[in-house]
Order: structure tokens, then sequence, then C-alpha cells
């Protein structure tokens, strides 16, 4: 994990602060409800999706037929915003399945990360950057800010623009997962499998844990964003403990768990029994 948020800092450091700071707070806002209230307001978090993702389709719609790009766009969300509250069951198995390969994936490429050699020498370590030349896969962390930012414009080949340093981290990135891609591969199958199953057998209990996942990681991914608009390098400021990450993810993600769980409890404790039957219908 330590890897992984370095090179994510490393690439958002040429980003304006002021966009850093927004996308950042409005992550953090997202994160915070998710975090201790995904399933009291899953309703509203599933159709601002399925809005999102008819906004997108009514987008590439109006662009193909020549429509009015705005009004394509709201028609896109409308629809497949109250699509999504009708079919709001399955979408929160389908939801909770890609949470969890989402967080069997990224468990599973942190730990490769975390444990690449600083200088590797494997010859599949080797790199061709888009100018031609060759590079060796590095780790981040045994570098100082300053040479992962000339290692940043070595590999994207001093181009400047967020897409091109994205591009290239990408695949530097990739370059290091590669050779463990059927692991990868493998660990993203067994988390969809385990969310699959777990929240069609105890959706009451699961659920809650995937609204929390999703919720810790946008809190602090948002609270990484804000800090490096403020000028904090928060992550290469931490000391070379490589377990306070993944304890303060865990421990917060165990805290929004049992928060929506007891919540859920006594709400429903509270409801008429007729109600209580809908809610876990």
């Amino acid at each position: 994990m330590y890897e992984l948020l370095l090179r994510i800092e490393a690439l958002c450091l040429k980003v304006q602060p002021s966009a850093l700071v927004a996308v950042g707070a409005a992550l953090m806002v997202i994160g915070f409800f998710l975090w201790l209230g995904g399933v009291r307001y899953s309703t509203i978090v599933i159709g601002l999706l399925g809005a999102a993702v008819g906004a997108v389709v009514g987008l590439l719609v109006g662009q193909q037929f020549g429509l009015h790009l705005f009004v394509s766009m709201a028609v896109g969300a409308a629809i497949l915003g109250v699509v999504a509250i009708l079919v709001r069951n399955i979408l929160i198995i389908v939801l909770a399945t890609l949470v969890f390969a989402i967080v069997g994936g990224t468990t599973y490429a942190s730990i490769v990360l975390d444990t690449q050699p600083a200088e590797p020498t494997q010859p599949e370590a080797r790199q061709t950057a888009p100018g031609g030349s060759q590079y060796l896969v590095q780790s981040f962390s045994s570098m100082d800010p300053n040479s992962r930012q000339d290692y940043l414009d070595r590999i994207s080949a001093s181009q400047e623009g967020f897409h091109n340093r994205f591009t290239a981290l990408s695949q530097d990135t990739w370059g290091i997962l590669g050779p463990h891609r059927w692991f990868l591969f493998g660990a993203i199958v067994v988390g969809a499998i385990a969310g699959f199953l777990l929240v069609w057998l105890v959706r009451n209990v699961i659920l809650p844990l995937c609204y929390s996942l999703v919720g810790t990681a946008s809190l602090l991914l948002g609270m990484l964003l804000v800090l490096l608009g403020a000028g904090v390098h928060v992550t290469a400021g931490l000391p070379p403990q490589r377990c306070i990450l993944p304890t303060a993810f865990g421990s917060l993600t165990l805290i929004g768990w049992l928060r929506q769980l007891l919540a859920g409890r006594t709400r429903r404790a509270k409801e008429p029994e007729g109600e209580a039957k809908k809610h876990e219908d």
C-alpha cells in the first residue's frame, strides 16, 4: 500500500493545487457518508451511480447522433437513475462483487509493489519509455521526492500533462505487476467470488462492510489529495514502518462497519414489523 500511495502522490504533485483540493474535498464528503452511513443512503448512492453512468451514455449517444449534449446527458441520467433504483437488489450484488474483486486485486498488487527490490536486475524489469529509451523499473520507496519526479520525467519522456504522466506511470507499475499477472487475476477472481457468495448469503452483514471499505478508501484518498494541495507530502513523510497504512485503513473500515451494523440493528428494532420485513427485502 505504501508504494502504491507513493506513486499516486508523485503523479499528483504537478497537478494544480486548487484541483487537488476540490477533488479531494469531494472524495472526503462522499467517503464520509459511505463510511458511516452507506447502508442508510444506499438507495441514493445507487441512484446517483446510475445517473452518472446514464450521463456518460447520454454524452456518447449525443455525440454519435448530433443531439444536444446537455439534454442527452439529462435524459440518460434520469432513465438509468430510475432503472438503477428499480433493480437495486441486483445492483447491490454486482457492486459487492466488484468491491471484493477490487480489494482482492489491490491487496495482492500492494504486496507485490511493497516487496519490490530497490534496483531490479531481472531482464523483464527493463521497460521502454515513450521516447524509445530503456529504463529499469524502480521502487519509489527507495527514492527521495526529487528523484521520483526525475524518474517520472524520464519514463514519460518529459511529456507534460496529467494523462501522459498517468499513462507512463501505469505502464511502469505494470512492469512490476506483469510477471505476477496470473496471481493478480486469481486474487481478483477469488475476491469477486467471495463477494458474490457473501452478499448473497449474509447481505445485512456484508453490505455495510462494502460501503465501509469504499468509504474509507475515498476518505483517505481525499485527505491525501487535500494535503497535497496544501503542500503537505503526507505519504512521503510517513515513518518506515509499512504497517501504519494497512492498520489505519483496517481500523477505519472496522469502525465504519460496526457503526453501520449497530445503526441498522437499532433502526430495524424501532420499525414496525411490516416495515422491518420490507427493509430486509
